[in-house]
């Protein structure tokens, strides 16, 4: 049975032009890396990539008839697992981990065959510790918590918001001390934002949470300018911030 895995997406640079990363954050929760030892990849050479190196809206369907196509192939029986894709420099590159990869460039012949219009790549070598995986597919921190937010607004969006009206939204941070979470508030003060922390701290854990909110519009293009701040803000004062929630604002038809 196939996994469904969690996928997600996010933009960088890499070898210093635009791409956009596209993998399974949950593989290496689900997957033991022990037993799929060999990174293998596939280069895909597009055949209409924009002027900078990433995909076309012209090519979007081939190369999603690609992957849906040639993936399963080279997936199957659990012979490897898919960890993402990377696209740039007019390329689509393709991460898998094998148990073995002696047969892997003949299984990339067969399967490419349902793709024979694209030039192509591929190659493999051993990586144990998934390297390729968690040094280069894997988002950093910061990348992940835009990510969340991106996420965020997807369901906002799902539950009928336009995100287009101001409202409260709510920040959590965590911290190893009082006194930390104290200059956290203060300089969250600084930026406009409002204390909302309940008259408790979280013993148990032994850490010392904040709330802060202040009236926003949690667009796509501007939650991160809302959320990074804080984000930052609590990793200097040595914490951690723990993400957001606000309303849904349904406009009258």
């Amino acid at each position: 049975m196939a996994r469904e895995g969690r996928w997600n997406f996010y933009a960088l640079r890499v070898d210093d032009q635009p791409a956009s990363i596209y993998l399974d954050l949950s593989l290496a929760d689900e997957v033991q890396a022990d037993e799929y030892p060999v990174m293998a990849w596939l280069r895909v050479e597009m055949r209409e990539p924009r002027e900078d190196g990433l995909s076309s809206q012209q090519e979007f369907d081939a190369l999603v008839a690609l992957e849906d196509r040639v993936v399963p192939l080279l997936t199957a029986a659990g012979r490897a697992v898919y960890a993402g894709r990377n696209t740039s420099s007019g390329c689509r590159d393709f991460y898998f981990y094998l148990a073995q990869g002696e047969a892997w460039d003949e299984q990339v012949e067969q399967a490419m065959r349902a793709a024979s219009e694209y030039r192509y790549q591929s190659g493999h070598r051993p990586d144990p510790t998934w390297s390729t995986y968690h040094e280069f597919l894997y988002p950093d921190p910061r990348t992940r918590e835009s990510m969340e937010n991106r996420d965020v607004c997807a369901v906002l969006e799902d539950r009928g918001d336009e995100l287009r009206q101001p409202r409260d939204i709510d920040h959590w941070a965590y911290f190893p001390s009082p006194d930390a979470r104290d200059e956290f508030l203060r300089k969250a003060a600084a930026i406009g934002f409002e204390n909302r922390t309940p008259n408790r701290d979280d013993d148990e854990e032994q850490e010392w949470g904040a709330q802060v909110f202040r009236r926003d519009v949690p667009a796509y293009g501007a939650i991160d300018d809302i959320c990074l701040p804080l984000y930052d803000l609590a990793h200097e004062c040595g914490g951690r911030y723990d993400g957001w929630e606000c309303e849904v604002v349904i406009q009258p038809s």
